[in-house]
């Protein structure tokens, strides 16, 4: 298990992006960081990412989940063989009886609040969640800043309170969409990170959804459960996202051993550090992983075409461009007859989804979507990170 995290990929969707300051337009809370100039958008191509100490405690770091490369496939395998043993009934036991949780959402969500609280609710622990800026105070989470703006706390105190009072934290935070090299940084995470004195959960991050990539792995095991070609494409969007998910989606299903597919129009790519990442885990667990943008092609015998979209590396931090950029490939949104080029294909969307954007209504209501088995995943997964934050082993309580 590493001690570091660094950038994946993000996704804000149906939802206003947030960062720690409570707001897209914000630079960080509405203060200045001391020394800086002001804050303008990088247009860097998404390269490399760095390297964030967010733990030194090896314990506390082997009960995180910060990001999805700090998992070791062994520790990957036992979370989804952990989701399988919560299923159902079985994950209503009260394996945590007594513990308690906070989730500090900096972002909107509906999937990942109500499986975190259904999960707590099903263990026996009792869940906190905390929306600032809306029954809390708005936090800062830059460190060095002059906090003259709208934050009127710091992320370090928020969470060393937290860490006082509860045995683990949730946290989502998306990217800011400023700045490549800040988001790729992820920094609300890697700040919230190293002021937890208990483990910490990402909800979803600049650029990882760990929780989601998780969940997308098991539906995929249990609805085809052997090797298959999956393509990830992207689609077009009314304005730009974030690319937490497409990210975690290609390193989840490369690292299950399947032969994937990213396909996008050019300028669209992912960062470097994501594609490294699934790439080396291909290689690993013996599938393949390959970029296109041709999309006809990428169709052709596929067995799970899952969906995402994002913006354009091009233009990062220009959301007028990058939204005009997507509203010109409206022929990237996915229907029926896309998946006919498959093999028996399913259909697979993180949601929440823009129909007749981003995919057709007779797709997403036909029998070939998976959209309610993934989101359903989420609960089961979300009680195995449960359950790895407190140190509880479900085997190993099996009821009799």
């Amino acid at each position: 298990m590493s001690a570091a995290t660094r950038g994946a990929g993000a996704q804000p969707d149906e939802r206003a992006t947030r960062a720690a300051s409570g707001g897209r337009d914000a630079p960080g809370a509405g203060g200045r960081a001391c020394g800086d100039p002001a804050v303008g958008a990088t247009r860097a191509r998404l390269g490399p990412a760095p390297r964030v100490t967010v733990a030194t405690d090896a314990a506390l770091a082997a009960r995180s989940l910060l990001v999805q490369r700090d998992l070791d496939d062994a520790a990957w395998d036992a979370l989804l063989a952990a989701s399988e043993l919560l299923a159902g009934d079985r994950g209503r036991r009260p394996l945590l009886a007594g513990l308690r949780f906070a989730m500090l959402f900096l972002a909107p969500s509906l999937r990942t609040r109500t499986a975190f609280e259904v999960a707590c609710h099903d263990l026996g622990a009792h869940a906190v969640p905390l929306q600032p800026g809306e029954g809390s105070w708005t936090l800062e989470h830059r460190d060095g800043v002059v906090m003259d703006g709208a934050a009127a706390e710091h992320l370090r105190e928020a969470v060393g309170v937290l860490a006082r009072m509860v045995d683990g934290i949730g946290l989502r935070a998306f990217a800011g969409l400023r700045d490549a090299a800040d988001d790729l940084a992820e920094p609300v995470l890697a700040a919230a990170a190293r002021a937890s004195g208990v483990p910490l959960l990402n909800l979803e991050s600049a650029l990882d959804h760990p929780h989601q990539a998780l969940a997308d792995a098991l539906t995929l095991r249990r609805q085809v459960g052997e090797r298959c070609k999956v393509v990830v494409t992207w689609a077009p969007h009314v304005r730009p996202l974030p690319m937490a998910v497409p990210a975690a989606a290609v390193q989840a299903f490369a690292r299950e051993g399947h032969d994937v597919v990213l396909a996008h129009p050019e300028g669209f790519e992912l960062p470097d550090a994501v594609l490294d990442a699934a790439r080396a885990s291909a290689a690993r667990r013996g599938g393949t992983f390959t970029v296109t943008h041709d999309r006809e092609a990428a169709f052709e015998g596929a067995r799970v075409v899952y969906a995402k979209a994002w913006g354009s590396a091009r233009h990062y931090g220009e959301p007028a461009e990058v939204a005009s950029a997507a509203v010109r490939r409206p022929g990237w949104m996915v229907r029926e007859r896309d998946l006919q080029r498959g093999d028996r294909a399913f259909f697979m969307h993180c949601l929440p989804v823009r129909r007749n954007v981003v995919v057709e209504d007779a797709l997403l209501d036909g029998p070939r979507s998976l959209v309610f088995e993934q989101a359903a995943a989420r609960l089961d997964v979300q009680r195995a990170t449960l359950c790895r934050a407190a140190g509880v082993d479900p085997a190993s309580q099996e009821p009799s």
